[in-house]
């Protein structure tokens, strides 16, 4: 893991973004955590008898996504003026914002009403229930995930300008009736 400073400009603002970039050697540390993260759901399973996996830490799937595909993981921004960090991860060659979202279940993925990107992937580790490392990354079309009904009478932008947090499961509500294909496959 490495720090990478990089500045660019948006809408005539300086940006100067501190972005964490990872390499092949970082796989030791992802995979010693999710071995944890499997160890801990156990207990929490069988000792504990809870009914449900806890998320895979956020850390671990946006830096898998940002070693898989050349990003850097979002540390902290300054700027000569206002600037939206409500992203997780940023394309330094293309200047893109990224967004991440991960699952190892199949439940719903959260957005917050803030939330901004230029691109959203997705980080599916289910495998229908066999919880191996294995994984696949989507991107997701932004107009899939704008456009897509949370409920009867709303699309996620509308719940979005609400000030509200949409929720919906990115995998059967987008991926699977779209037929997107995974654009990266491979296993912590």
């Amino acid at each position: 893991m490495k720090i990478k400073l990089h500045k660019f400009l948006h809408e005539n603002k300086t940006i100067e973004l501190k972005l964490l970039t990872f390499s092949t050697s970082d796989q030791k540390i992802f995979k010693k955590t999710f071995n944890l993260w499997k160890q801990l759901n156990g207990i929490i399973k069988n000792n504990l008898k809870g009914t449900r996996i806890l998320n895979l830490p956020d850390a671990l799937s946006e830096s898998i996504v940002c070693k898989e595909l050349g990003f850097g993981k979002l540390i902290s921004a300054r700027s000569t003026a206002s600037y939206s960090t409500s992203f997780d991860a940023f394309d330094y060659k293309n200047n893109k914002r990224i967004q991440v979202k991960c699952s190892t279940s199949t439940g719903p993925s959260s957005f917050g009403p803030k939330s901004v990107w230029d691109e959203i992937y997705f980080l599916d580790m289910w495998n229908n229930g066999n919880l191996n490392g294995e994984y696949k990354i989507y991107l997701i079309p932004n107009n899939f995930i704008y456009n897509i009904k949370v409920n009867k009478n709303q699309k996620m932008s509308d719940q979005q300008d609400q000030s509200r947090r949409p929720r919906f499961d990115l995998r059967s509500s987008i991926i699977i009736p779209n037929k997107i294909e995974p654009i990266r496959e491979g296993k912590i």
